[in-house]
């Protein structure tokens, strides 16, 4: 499945609201990332919907500082940030030098801005400067990567160098990653976030680069080649935005047993639901393809399903705003769970996880492609919304998500 020159390695993050090959036999650990979440929410209102016309961008991060702690289990510690529940993000650093990063399931490539972009959108970023690096090795491979709007294709050009990763306190050698030298000014001027690092599979890297995920397995940093993901979304817990564990699952994060998919398109984390309803009276649809999209901040779905949604919902043409549609807040007490069937059995995200509100602003958190014959037309894209009241584990050997309701 491609769309565009990409694939699907652009994150939906409706900033539109916001911005408005076998296992090692002796474990290592899990290490975990903390995330955090961010609370200028004036920043949120002022920039409502102002990028829910640019479906693939990745904006709206927020640089803050990190440091690498020790959990009560010993197991490395990253704090992250959470900007108002719209994308969750940390901060890596390549060639000593530190950056930014948005965790994105949907690609697999690392980029950030090289100091050899001199445009003003990229001076507003870290850059990467390959001369401040002792371990810097040069590639020079050109790279291009492409993310679809609702209004043109949004190119990114640069091209690769070899370095140093570190992450969580763990250290990658020989990393590629690409220099980012041209990017578009309308859409990353108001961003604040360095670069994208995709937790994807390798067959949808860009010049067939190994992700990071796998360099890690590989060099014998983690054991198992999987990694695993919960997301809190509890504006009263400002300095716990969620956990990015990397190497294993912890148990004490989750209520009772996983639940174990097959993915059905390896590549993305794509896997297949026997049905999505609206209470048990309205099926959305059946042997329904939907790819875990930790990058994308809202819940992505057909066109003709949003039409359906919104009638239930009572939302009118008149209540979209800049690509996304408002509801009165005071409706969401009366509105219905949104339910999954996964691997045979029923998740269900009430409607205070799939409605957002933002100072008595209500958003929905349901958006579409536009029409167009797009390789997305049908399919679902469950972003952070989806994520929230739940743990997923992200199986790269096996090929295979598990999820269970976080604790």
């Amino acid at each position: 499945m491609q769309f565009g020159l990409l694939g699907l390695s652009f994150v939906l993050l409706a900033l539109l609201l916001a911005s408005a090959e076998a296992r090692r036999s002796r474990r290592k650990g899990i290490h975990r990332v903390e995330l955090q979440r961010d609370t200028d929410q004036r920043k949120i209102l002022r920039n409502l919907g102002q990028q829910s016309r640019v479906i693939g961008s990745k904006l709206g991060l927020v640089t803050t500082t990190a440091e690498v702690t020790s959990a009560k289990s010993g197991v490395p510690t990253e704090t992250l940030t959470n900007f108002f529940n719209t994308e969750y993000y940390g901060k890596v650093s390549i060639g000593g030098q530190s950056f930014g990063v948005l965790f994105d399931t949907a690609s697999a490539n690392l980029w950030v801005p090289s100091v050899k972009c001199t445009q003003q959108v990229c001076r507003q970023h870290q850059r990467y400067n390959s001369s401040r690096s002792k371990t810097y090795v040069a590639n020079g491979s050109a790279f291009e990567i492409q993310y679809a709007t609702r209004e043109e294709a949004v190119i990114l050009q640069g091209f690769l160098s070899t370095d140093k990763l570190k992450i969580a306190g763990l250290s990658i050698q020989n990393q590629t990653f690409a220099e980012i030298t041209s990017m578009p000014e309308s859409v990353f001027n108001r961003s604040n976030f360095d670069g994208i690092f995709g937790l994807g599979f390798r067959s949808i890297s860009i010049g067939d680069v190994n992700p990071p995920l796998f360099n890690l397995y590989e060099q014998g940093l983690i054991d198992e080649p999987l990694f695993s993901l919960i997301l809190n979304r509890n504006a009263s817990e400002p300095s716990n935005g969620g956990k990015l564990l990397l190497g294993g699952s912890d148990p004490t994060l989750y209520s009772g047993c996983l639940t174990y998919v097959p993915l059905s398109n390896v590549g993305y984390w794509q896997i297949t639901l026997a049905s999505i309803s609206l209470d048990s009276q309205s099926e959305l649809c059946a042997n329904c393809e939907a790819i875990i999209d930790a990058g994308t901040s809202l819940i992505v779905v057909p066109s003709a399903t949003l039409a359906t949604i919104n009638r239930r919902f009572g939302i009118t043409a008149a209540d979209k705003r800049d690509g996304v549609y408002t509801i009165s807040c005071d409706k969401v007490s009366s509105l219905p769970d949104l339910t999954f069937n996964i691997g045979r059995r029923d998740f269900s995200l009430p409607a205070s996880s799939y409605i957002l509100n933002y100072s008595g602003t209500c958003v929905s958190g349901f958006i579409s492609l536009p029409d167009g014959g797009n390789d997305l037309a049908n399919l679902w894209v469950l972003g952070d919304v989806f994520l929230g009241p739940f743990y997923i584990e992200f199986d790269m050997e096996y090929k295979r998500i598990a999820i269970a309701p976080k604790l």
